[in-house]
């Protein structure tokens, strides 16, 4: 007998809020980029907290390259730092004392490699995200669309299993963001773990998403390949 196949990502998550519990099963293979979409207090960050390991499950599992991250029935629970996971926030959360190769060196460092390495290693990605003459530059002197990609470049820096962004074109200028989204594609399509992307943007996840996750009131109401998003939402 054939042993089923096991996704990349493999997820049941279920969290209890007061007015809301959150019960969403995501999958998503190595080199997938999917898409989270749906109103204010669907559920979205909370999917994204608990792969990134902090939201702890109320029940469920969460399995990462078949290691299981997340499963409270079996008391199980691996902490963010030991994770494999990459997070891109909303308001990127760049450090404002160091400067862009300081920044994108911090989670080499803390992966344990010497500062040296570090960041010439950050060096190397600056160079990849064309921000290498903005090396010596803190995150007041970037751009929005300069310290999204500083972030992005300090979280594929650490190669992560999984890379989770939310909401990562919220910050950028209207008239940047088709120049931004062009950037982040080619980025996203040459990372070959799994991405999960959140944006309240549908122009955001079609452009940069290869399926999608509708979710309402906490639970998926629909998912599948992103070309057929149109007719779900």
């Amino acid at each position: 007998m054939t042993a089923a196949r096991q996704p990349f990502v493999e997820a049941r998550i279920v969290v209890g809020y007061p007015n809301l519990t959150v019960e969403v099963n995501l999958e998503a293979d190595r080199g997938d980029i999917v898409g989270i979409v749906g109103p204010n207090g669907a559920g979205k960050s909370t999917v994204l907290r608990a792969i990134a390991g902090l939201q702890p499950l109320d029940d469920g599992h969460i399995t990462i390259a078949s290691t299981v991250v997340d499963d409270p029935s079996k008391g199980v629970l691996v902490a963010a730092a030991q994770r494999r996971v990459g997070v891109v926030f909303q308001d990127y959360r760049l450090f404002p004392h160091l400067s862009a190769q300081d920044n994108v060196a911090f989670g080499l460092r803390c992966r344990g490699m010497t500062r040296r390495a570090a960041r010439s290693a950050a060096l190397e990605w600056l160079e990849r995200v064309d921000l290498i003459d903005h090396r010596d530059h803190k995150p007041a002197a970037l751009s929005g669309g300069q310290a999204q990609r500083v972030a992005l470049a300090r979280s594929l820096a650490t190669v992560p299993d999984v890379l989770l962004l939310d909401e990562p074109l919220t910050a950028i200028d209207a008239g940047a963001r088709q120049r931004i989204r062009e950037d982040v594609a080619r980025y996203l399509h040459g990372f070959r773990g799994a991405t999960i992307l959140v944006s309240h943007d549908h122009d955001d996840i079609r452009a940069l998403t290869t399926r999608a996750v509708v979710l309402a009131k906490g639970t998926v109401a629909w998912h599948g390949p992103t070309v057929e998003l149109n007719e779900h939402l």
